[in-house]
């Protein structure tokens, strides 16, 4: 007998009335309805639920969300206007065996809830379990084998399509037309002013747009090298009027101070140590280039022009669609990019932008201090290739 079995029969007497409940599509919501959010861990499945959620907001404003969330994601959630109440875990409360998990349980199952909504991709037996711990009739969550019964409504997608997506396809089965998931993540419209104005005072040029870029870990395997973005903003600055950001999750601050260090010109006094100051600089960017990261597929879901450095092994769930304001690169193995390609996918992206501005495009030539041929800023030569001792002067 699997864990997940063994466990579902010690603790039967929590699970008594999720199993017992039933439940009807699509009036399953209505505007006394309690919600129980799960959060898994990871911010882009978050991210991805969350148009889901603000229309179940904006159509029943009296229904009520509460959020079970390790407390890392807390600083973005609550802003958001949509949490009752934020229910906060840790990863040692998640091991079955352990009595703090039994005492997590209690506290889901006091909230009495209808509905609830286990935000991953992946199966995540603990908290399927919280799922039907809740009480709840309807318990939405990742598709797999042992998945029933503590989740009783699967989505089940093509493995290749984008995660970002898929939430659409279940919107009519709630009543919602797909058009009523708006990719967005709610943000305090006082905190969005702030931001802008922090912005225009760290960055008073109005002709030089700004460039964010995220050197952190791949949601999917390693991270590029830090010299792959030092020369992706090397490459920028010597051809536009920008400012190139180092921004990212906080709790890899880390790594964005070894990029500022290798850049000539970060606009300084930026606040970015929180999550929420992560999105609200986010939503300011002109131009984000990351790799698969949270901060990659949060630019998408706002409207940010990214371009998004991809290794050809990320799976094709993790793939945006590419768009007016999205594209897609694949750097080789060691991080390198051809030049001419980035400049047009940033141009395709972010030239709208660029002209709004009245940024211009610097061009080749003596006044340009243009790069001798072959080197790593050369129109058309590969860049993210350091120049000698720039490795070993990045490391801690």
């Amino acid at each position: 007998m699997s864990d997940h079995k063994l466990l579902s029969a010690v603790l039967r007497p929590f699970f008594r009335k999720g199993t017992g409940a039933r439940f009807s599509l699509p009036d399953c919501v209505r505007d006394d309805s309690r919600l129980l959010c799960i959060d898994a861990g990871c911010l882009s499945d978050v991210l991805f639920h969350m148009p889901l959620l603000t229309a179940i907001r904006r159509r029943y404003p009296g229904a009520v969300m509460d959020f079970l969330m390790p407390e890392k994601h807390a600083t973005l959630v609550v802003p958001s206007g949509l949490a009752r109440q934020c229910l906060l875990y840790k990863p040692a409360q998640l091991n079955l065996w352990r009595p703090a998990f039994a005492a997590l349980l209690r506290q889901v199952q006091a909230g009495d809830y209808d509905l609830a909504f286990l935000m991953a991709h992946e199966a995540q037996p603990a908290l399927e379990m919280a799922a039907l711990a809740s009480g709840a009739a309807l318990r939405f969550g990742p598709s797999h084998p042992q998945g029933w019964p503590a989740i009783n409504f699967e989505l089940r997608a093509s493995p290749d399509s984008y995660l970002g997506d898929r939430l659409r396809h279940a919107a009519p089965l709630f009543g919602f037309a797909a058009a009523d998931l708006a990719p967005r993540w709610p943000l305090p419209m006082d905190k969005l002013r702030q931001m802008a104005q922090q912005v225009h005072f760290h960055k008073p040029n109005p002709r030089q747009i700004l460039v964010g870029v995220d050197p952190g870990a791949d949601l999917t395997g390693p991270g590029w090298p830090l010299e792959t973005f030092q020369a992706v903003a090397r490459a920028l600055t010597a051809r536009i009027e920008c400012r190139v950001l180092p921004l990212g999750h906080p709790e890899e601050r880390e790594q964005q101070a070894r990029l500022e260090v290798l850049l000539s010109a970060a606009p300084a006094g930026l606040n970015r140590d929180t999550l929420l100051e992560v999105v609200l600089l986010l939503s300011q960017c002109d131009l984000f280039v990351a790799g698969n990261t949270d901060c990659l597929h949060f630019a998408v879901a706002m409207g940010v022009p990214a371009v998004g450095l991809f290794r050809a092994d990320v799976p094709g769930f993790w793939r945006p669609p590419a768009g007016p304001r999205l594209r897609l690169l694949e750097p080789d193995a060691e991080g390198r990019l051809d030049v001419d390609e980035l400049l047009a996918a940033v141009e395709a992206v972010a030239g709208d932008r660029r002209r709004a501005a009245g940024a211009t495009v610097v061009a080749a030539g003596p006044a340009a201090a243009a790069p001798e041929p072959g080197s790593p800023d050369a129109g058309g030569a590969p860049i993210g290739t350091p120049p000698a001792g720039a490795r070993d002067a990045a490391q801690p």
